[in-house]
């Protein structure tokens, strides 16, 4: 028994040490680096407008927006960068350029953290959980094609009217009034909508901003969601009688550097470390991963492989 609470003990002054290890250098770097494609995406759209350029640009911009997105996650957490003003900075800012509103996500988003719950209990179930209920085969992949527009009305809903949590139908309220969570939207939209008029073309926004948004950014996201959050529920010998009893769980994924950077940036693969212990830096999650997974026996050990191919996987599998 001693020896237990020695080791527990011993744990939890390691994970503090990480989560007090507080750099700018890995932030600075990813953001660096999304800014360095989009620019140059953007500089190849306008010296060389022709379709072998912009088809590529349309997808890579998308990408980029994806990896906004992920940013603010971070932000969210206030571990994006520091000190504190300079992350809320980013996460106004990112949160506005892709149109979502960073006060109401931060809210909603910790209601997500909340441990234990159970699947149906999680305020962001609506995005994985219809996937689970789906049946396997084309029917899954269809619904997590086209369910995205679902998951848009979802988001508008929510930042209108606040997120419900479907288990019980009560309201997390938005912290913020509607007035304040749309300005920072507006002025970012606004912006890009003069960049796209004197530097390309004004309708290029629609088509080059507007629409990656929603049919690349969130649906990287989605997919990113139902596999981290999906799996366990799919894969596990366990059986549940309802989402109720499931409990929400999630992965470790150890992946490529490409999807790391494209598809899992800023930590995400290791994304069961960061629901354990959410303060720590997200360049410190793969340090903790390994703590966990030799110290306690109950973490679920990583999934090896490629997301695309576990992707794949979880469409066609059957509970």
């Amino acid at each position: 028994m001693a020896t237990a609470l020695q080791s527990d003990m011993e744990l939890r002054q390691e994970v503090a040490t990480l989560r007090k290890e507080q750099r700018s250098d890995h932030g600075l770097a990813h953001i660096g680096g999304t800014y360095a494609l989009l620019l140059a995406t953007f500089w190849a759209m306008k010296n060389f407008p022709e379709w072998w350029v912009l088809a590529p640009a349309w997808f890579m911009i998308g990408f980029m927006q994806y990896r906004l997105v992920m940013s603010t996650h971070e932000a969210v957490h206030k571990t994006l960068v520091y000190p504190v003003w300079l992350n809320e900075f980013f996460g106004v800012f990112h949160s506005a350029l892709v149109g979502i509103s960073f006060f109401n996500y931060r809210k909603t988003h910790l209601e997500h953290h909340k441990n234990p719950q159970s699947i149906d209990e999680d305020i962001d179930s609506y995005i994985y959980r219809p996937l689970l209920e789906a049946k396997p085969g084309f029917p899954r992949f269809f619904l997590l094609v086209f369910g995205v527009l679902v998951d848009v009305a979802v988001k508008i809903r929510r930042k209108l009217f606040g997120a419900t949590r479907r288990s019980d139908a009560s309201t997390v309220q938005n912290p913020t009034p509607l007035s304040q969570q749309l300005l920072p939207v507006l002025i970012c939209q606004a912006g890009m909508i003069a960049f796209f008029t004197f530097y390309l073309k004004w309708w290029y926004y629609p088509i080059f901003w507007m629409a990656p948004v929603v049919l690349i950014a969130l649906s990287l996201d989605r997919a990113r969601t139902f596999l981290e959050h999906g799996y366990q529920y799919i894969f596990s010998d366990q059986t549940w009688e309802s989402f109720k009893d499931a409990p929400q769980a999630t992965i470790d994924v150890d992946t490529n550097p490409i999807e790391r950077f494209f598809f899992a940036p800023y930590g995400f693969a290791y994304h069961q470390a960061h629901h354990t212990y959410l303060t720590v830096p997200f360049y410190n999650l793969p340090r903790l991963a390994n703590l966990l997974e030799s110290r306690d026996e109950q973490y679920f050990r990583r999934v090896r492989g490629s997301y695309v191919m576990i992707l794949v996987k979880m469409i066609w599998a059957r509970k």
